[in-house]
């Protein structure tokens, strides 16, 4: 798939999470200063970076299984819907299995955000999309309805870690 004709160009991040950390321990905090945002992220992922341009960038790291998705672009204050439209493409799941689990204004950085689930077959991904003041974001993990239920602690701690600068 060509990601810059996803939302033109974007900063994606791709990482594999199986089995989040346990507890507090095995956790460290990542900042992408640039796009004004951080997030914990398993001890141990790799992250490589790249810019393409124009505000976009992309984020590759790799950890066990869970893939990580986030796109965002500098100084654009997308509506919902387009960035919805953006995470069904990405994660190949329709809308109608997107179910909201949480939503808010003005905290964490966030201008506006929606946390999400969706399914599909044994696929399931859960993150967050919104509004920042320095751009706008989508960051999903992507794993198995099986891992999800065993681990739910820890992908409620990932994406109650994000935070907006």
């Amino acid at each position: 798939m060509n990601l810059q004709r996803v939302m033109g160009v974007g900063l994606i991040v791709v990482a594999t999470f199986a089995g989040l950390a346990q507890g507090d321990e095995g956790w460290v905090k990542y900042e992408a200063k640039e796009y004004g945002f951080s997030m914990l992220i398993p001890e141990g992922t790799k992250l490589a970076e790249k810019e393409f341009g124009d505000g976009w960038g992309e984020l590759w790291a790799e950890h066990e299984g869970v893939h990580l998705y986030a796109l965002a672009k500098k100084g654009v204050q997308a509506t919902p819907e387009e960035i919805e439209k953006v995470g069904v493409k990405l994660s190949g799941i329709p809308d109608s299995a997107w179910t909201q689990i949480k939503e808010g204004k003005n905290e964490g950085g966030w201008i506006w955000y929606r946390t999400v689930v969706a399914k599909k077959g044994g696929k399931l991904i859960v993150g967050d999309y919104g509004v920042g003041k320095k751009a706008s974001f989508l960051l999903i993990l992507e794993t198995t309805e099986a891992d999800y239920q065993e681990n739910k602690a820890d992908y409620v701690k990932w994406y109650e870690s994000i935070i907006l600068q």
